[in-house]
């Protein structure tokens, strides 16, 4: 992906995912890793220390989610961005109220309706329920 976008709004996406993993207050070791997943699957890398940088400065302190989302032009990457955000903000199978109402700003600062935030977080809920419960069954089997 890095090579189909400029680098400043891959480093606005990066700050975003990290945004929204910190707006519950605590970041959990399954958003972390869900968070440099992403970064590797954008084709940046977690240890780049201008990444690293973005990363634990959003963690410390959260800055405006909708100042860093306005930066990304990009409907596709405004599109996936809306996707992963919901991703990390459910990494850990739950959705505190403050990641939810970040994933809403994203959307309606995107121009979505924010339902469509809701019904993308709830699929995404249901989907690492299913994935639990096979895990579940699978464990029963061997």
């Amino acid at each position: 992906m890095s090579s189909e976008y400029p680098q400043e709004q891959l480093l606005a996406f990066v700050q975003a995912m990290a945004n929204v993993a910190a707006s519950d207050g605590r970041i959990t070791e399954e958003e972390r890793q869900q968070l440099d997943e992403v970064v590797l699957n954008i084709g940046l890398s977690p240890r780049d220390p201008q990444v690293a940088a973005i990363i634990e400065a959003e963690f410390q302190k959260p800055g405006r989610l909708t100042d860093i989302v306005s930066k990304i032009e990009i409907r596709e990457l405004r599109a996936s961005l809306l996707r992963m955000l919901v991703e990390v903000a459910c990494a850990d199978g739950e959705l505190a109220a403050e990641e939810r109402a970040s994933v809403k700003e994203a959307a309606t600062t995107f121009g979505y309706d924010a339902s469509v935030a809701d019904e993308l977080v709830n699929w995404t809920l249901d989907s690492i329920k299913l994935d639990q419960r096979e895990r579940d069954i699978m464990a029963k089997l061997l």
